[in-house]
């Protein structure tokens, strides 16, 4: 798998809902220093590929409003490249707040203007916690197969007794 899009916080900012690491005794807690880059707090991986008439949006990462913009641009960008819809692989998420939510919303209201679907497969625990809370899991499911009769047949219901 090639990465798609790697996206890293700016350099000073962080994420307000993100536990600050405390210092460890001993060890000083002072700048950086400018030759060492520090790694980055988030990181978001996405990759796709055609799968029939659908893109499969793979996400590896954390996903915050830091890297949310970065996930709805791939998954926009796999909308726009399918014929059925996207289906978002989100079993690689070790990380899922409101604003993975609100990009995968966002996807969906398009996804539907333009007579196509969004599906969550194998979600995260993370992911799968989020979508529970909020009720939205329902909105994130394959649809359905109709049931249709067979050619020249009529159908009857089956009697009561």
């Amino acid at each position: 798998m090639h990465a798609r899009d790697v996206s890293t916080p700016e350099p000073g900012h962080r994420s307000p809902y993100r536990p600050t690491h405390e210092a460890v005794p001993g060890i000083s807690a002072g700048p950086t220093p400018s030759h060492l880059s520090p790694v980055p707090s988030t990181t978001l991986i996405t990759d796709s590929y055609r799968e029939g008439p659908r893109k499969v949006v793979v996400v590896r990462g954390e996903v915050d409003y830091e890297t949310a913009p970065a996930l709805s641009a791939a998954l926009h960008e796999a909308l726009r490249a399918s014929t059925e819809g996207v289906d978002a692989d989100l079993s690689g998420v070790a990380f899922w707040d409101c604003s993975g939510l609100n990009a995968l919303l966002r996807l969906r209201r398009e996804a539907l203007a333009h007579g196509k679907t969004v599906t969550v497969r194998s979600p995260s625990r993370m992911v799968r916690r989020v979508l529970t809370l909020t009720d939205t899991s329902p909105l994130f499911l394959p649809p359905r197969p109709c049931r249709r009769a067979t050619e020249g047949r009529s159908v009857t219901p089956p009697s009561r007794p």
